[in-house]
């Protein structure tokens, strides 16, 4: 189940949030600050899809300069939130 989604430039600062469930309010754990300060202390360019923390699934993809995150819930697999569609194709006839 999608809990939040989130648009971080490349230095952290949050362009766009939404928190759909509200489970992250008066915990003191700001998900978007916490995913920044992972994927920035991994090394090199290629941060993991998918990344857990605490129980929480991080989903994101990196482009332009900005990173395009979704967070599940705990007891969601994240690859729920990650689904790729093929184009259906007919055969000529």
């Amino acid at each position: 189940m999608l809990s939040q989604i989130f648009i971080l430039s490349s230095k952290g600062d949050r362009l766009i949030h939404k928190d759909f469930r509200g489970e992250t309010c008066g915990t003191g754990t700001d998900l978007a600050d916490t995913f920044y300060r992972r994927i920035t202390s991994l090394p090199g360019d290629q941060a993991p899809v998918f990344m857990t923390h605490e129980g929480r699934h991080f989903v994101h993809v990196r482009h332009a300069g900005l990173y395009f995150v979704a967070t599940t819930t705990p007891d969601a697999s994240p690859f729920t939130l990650r689904e790729e569609r093929q184009p259906q194709l007919r055969p000529h006839l």
